[in-house]
């Protein structure tokens, strides 16, 4: 993946995490960490999961993360967990021809238009994820004819059921582009100098991803990589053959450095 190709989530994600600095004695927040995976430009269908092991109000825990949007779990300011799918519009305050269009959603999924960190559609509803189990994610793409818009499925499995739940379709303008630039974060958005001091730590993959051609990939190496901050209670590393994402409280980096590439190297790619 190039650098160029971050896509405009993360960046637009970046910029709203330096309002987390302050010329106190702490930031407002936690600082967030992200894991970008070194995924080609014709990946059609992208798998991860993630397993959260320390939560608090505010959090944001982003499983499938690409240059049109993201998709994860999150734990609100009220306590109340559910689950988030978003889609970016290709500008922001775009006309409304070209906004994001929502094909479908599945029942029970709240749909709804946002503002403030570009403009775009986001799906979601409750999901009581519970710390300690894994939430797997999928992500899949499908360019129109014209290529001039893709559209991009996001589903949730449903342990109870064993089965995948289809959140909801949206297309978007991409000029014919399939999913790129995948990453993932956890993220502290309460933002009362308080959630400073709380940690959020979780676990990341396996990342799979299935490329147009029909191959599928296992993907063990992503780069370390965090919001503008001066905050140092951050880390990244391997642990038990999977990410580790940690941020806040007494958190040390005795992993990874910032922008360091993290392996895996109990996964091979077959």
């Amino acid at each position: 993946m190039d650098a160029g190709q971050t896509g405009m989530a993360i960046a637009q994600f970046e910029s709203l995490a330096q309002d987390c600095c302050s010329e106190e004695s702490h930031p407002r927040c936690a600082r967030a960490v992200h894991l970008r995976y070194q995924l080609p430009q014709d990946t059609v269908t992208v798998y991860n999961q993630v397993t959260v092991l320390d939560s608090c109000r505010g959090s944001y825990f982003c499983v499938i993360g690409f240059y049109r949007g993201y998709c994860g779990i999150q734990e609100l300011r009220n306590g109340q967990k559910r689950v988030i799918f978003s889609v970016w519009d290709v500008e922001e305050n775009c006309s409304e021809e070209n906004q994001v269009q929502v094909l479908y959603h599945g029942d029970g999924v709240q749909v709804s238009r946002f503002g403030g960190e570009g403009t775009g559609a986001k799906t979601m509803f409750p999901f009581d994820w519970c710390i300690g189990e894994p939430v797997k994610f999928k992500l899949t793409a499908a360019v129109d004819d014209d290529k001039k818009r893709s559209s991009f499925s996001c589903y949730v499995f449903m342990e109870e059921k064993m089965e995948w739940f289809h959140i909801a379709t949206m297309k978007t303008l991409t000029n014919g582009c399939l999913i790129r630039g995948v990453y993932s974060f956890v993220e502290d958005f309460f933002r009362n100098r308080k959630s400073y001091h709380d940690k959020r730590r979780a676990h990341f993959g396996t990342c799979f991803a299935e490329h147009s051609n029909g191959e599928t990939v296992v993907y063990n190496k992503a780069r370390f990589t965090a919001s503008n901050s001066e905050a140092i209670n951050i880390n990244g590393c391997c642990c038990d053959g999977q990410f580790l994402l940690e941020t806040g409280a007494d958190i040390q980096n005795t992993g990874a450095k910032l922008k360091d590439f993290i392996t895996l190297e109990s996964v091979k790619n077959e």
